[in-house]
């Protein structure tokens, strides 16, 4: 890593969170509220709500459904069951799903840490739940829900800061991505590719390649860390994964405190592509040895150009950019485990 992280401060980290501490709940003695997005997945999800209705059944989980089909409809739903004085919620779809819940939860003005979060991953890119170890079944998933093995979970706030101070805020429990990470987002949602099978995100990351600029941009972290150049993309990171795979922070732990800020400089498209297999697999973060990285619980990212981000891929109002970590503020089902 560059000399950035001093190896025993890793080897350290790596020892204390491979097998991290849980609390023990219950599942079956309490009623779980499912926040179901209809359009996961191409509607699948929604499809097949019967047969996960009938497998939560016979494995005696009480339930609630309530359905959502419009953006922003899972927080107003899930904050207003929060109010009501509900503590046990299910995220049913991708990761956009799993944020708009946490977003309502946070904005609901409770305790948070009396919340308690699972997470069914019927999206897309399940970038969440791949981090904390989530099988690849929906029967597997129950049963990882039925140990009742739940991870006091850091939560992440960025706040745009536009002109005239204009603020807008957005909770994150995954990944904050500035410049071509949030690029790459733009490109999604606004001209998807159409080939259906493919990784879409990868797929817009090597069209959005050829069209993405540098931007030059400020970055400083807690009182020892600043940057000030041209860069290819920024992550302040909770968990590992995000795009569908990519592994953009192998070395985040989501209950450790910090965010793990990665700031990557301006590369060529020739190197891009032929770091794409060391993304996937966490190690351009040893190989690049531009890639500058730490530990932290704030940044501050300023640019007199225009420079997206976007947190679950969901895209940010544009401005300058605060993060700070909430630490273990929600307790979500995980499997986690350091690889």
């Amino acid at each position: 890593m560059n000399g950035k992280i001093h190896v025993a401060f890793l080897f350290f980290v790596l020892l204390q969170h491979k097998y991290p501490k849980m609390t023990n709940l219950r599942i079956e003695d309490h009623c779980w509220h499912v926040i179901l997005n209809a359009n996961a997945n191409e509607g699948k999800g929604e499809q097949n709500w019967p047969s996960i209705a009938e497998l939560l059944e016979r494995r005696n989980i009480r339930h609630e459904l309530h359905i959502v089909r419009q953006p922003g409809e899972g927080i107003a739903t899930a904050r207003a069951l929060c109010v009501s004085g509900i503590r046990h919620l299910v995220a049913a779809g991708g990761d956009g799903t799993v944020n708009e819940v946490v977003n309502g939860i946070f904005s609901a003005g409770i305790n948070t840490r009396e919340v308690y979060l699972a997470v069914l991953p019927i999206g897309r890119g399940n970038d969440w739940a791949r981090t904390h170890g989530y099988p690849k079944t929906i029967e597997e998933t129950v049963e990882l829900w039925r140990d009742g093995k739940f991870m006091q979970h850091d939560i992440g706030k960025v706040t745009s800061i536009a002109a005239e101070n204009r603020t807008y805020s957005r909770y994150f429990i995954n990944i904050a991505g500035f410049g071509f990470d949030a690029d790459v987002i733009y490109d999604v949602t606004n001209n998807p590719p159409h080939f259906l099978g493919l990784n879409i995100y990868v797929l817009s990351l090597l069209k959005s390649l050829f069209s993405h600029k540098p931007t030059a941009i400020q970055v400083s972290a807690d009182q020892e860390f600043t940057f000030d150049g041209e860069v290819f993309m920024v992550i302040a990171a909770i968990c590992q994964y995000n795009g569908g795979g990519i592994r953009e922070a192998k070395y985040a732990v989501p209950d450790d405190g910090l965010l793990d800020l990665i700031v990557i400089p301006k590369m060529s498209i020739p190197r891009v592509i032929g770091q794409l297999k060391n993304m996937f697999s966490g190690d351009h973060i040893d190989k690049i040895k531009e890639i500058r990285m730490i530990k932290t619980k704030e940044v501050n990212i300023s640019s007199n150009q225009v420079f997206r981000a976007e947190v679950e891929g969901e895209l940010l109002n544009l401005g300058n950019y605060h993060i700070e970590l909430i630490p273990n503020a929600l307790n979500t089902i995980s499997n986690f485990s350091m690889q």
